[in-house]
């Protein structure tokens, strides 16, 4: 109707045609560009956005777009942080804030734990079996196994190279302890692989030495 622009801005939804009656900003009035900040998001679900303009003769809304908000390396998500995302954008492992222990061992030395590997997404399976082969408390599969953290009971000790993953995003943890951190990859039956994540070295070392533990979980 030619009259001025009292109101704009984007209206977005998980259902299709979104109004201002749904989720929107307020970007100022007048015509020209603007910009807008959407807020409260979740991660991984489609949503559809259109622009808006009010004046005195009602709300018209521009073109329908979608998308979807992306995971992002050190964002706080399903309690812990995530330090890995895999190739299809949506899968990933999260690492717990804080270490779970400052001097624990490895656990059974003499013991043949068989079957652990050392490759991403092997922790879990690695845990488990560390767990069902090795009875001693307060070794660090266990401690990982019997966590329960935010709200989850997943969690888990990472394989070898899981644990350097979390290397590679330490400034995202913002820091690492100096000393070692267990890995749930064992070398032999008498040693296992650890890592000095603030400097990235990678070594074996005897399933009695008592180390730092970091639980892990899977999304």
């Amino acid at each position: 109707g030619g009259s001025s622009v009292t109101a704009r801005g984007v209206c977005w939804s998980t259902n299709p045609n979104p109004t201002t009656a749904s989720s929107k900003t307020t970007d100022g009035s007048g015509p020209g560009t603007f910009t807008s900040y959407l807020t409260g998001l979740t991660t991984n679900t489609l949503y559809y956005v259109r622009a808006y303009a009010t004046n005195s003769s009602g709300t018209a809304y521009g073109n329908q777009l979608s998308f979807t908000p992306a995971y992002v390396i050190g964002q706080s998500y399903l309690g812990g942080i995530i330090f890995y995302i895999d190739g299809s954008g949506l899968h990933g492992l999260i690492g717990a804030p804080s270490d779970q222990s400052s001097g624990a061992p490895w656990g059974c030395v003499g013991t043949n734990i068989a079957g652990t590997g050392t490759a991403v997404g092997t922790g879990q399976a690695n845990t488990t079996a560390i767990v069902n082969g090795c009875a001693t408390s307060g070794i660090a599969a266990r401690i990982c196994d019997n966590l329960v953290l935010n709200g989850y009971s997943d969690w888990y000790l990472p394989s070898k190279d899981e644990l350097n993953l979390m290397y590679l995003q330490e400034a995202v943890f913002g820091g690492f302890d100096q000393g070692g951190h267990w890995s749930s990859s064992a070398s032999s039956s008498s040693t296992a692989w650890l890592q000095y994540l603030f400097s990235g070295y990678q070594t074996v070392g005897t399933k009695d030495y008592t180390l730092n533990v970091r639980a892990i979980r899977s999304f």
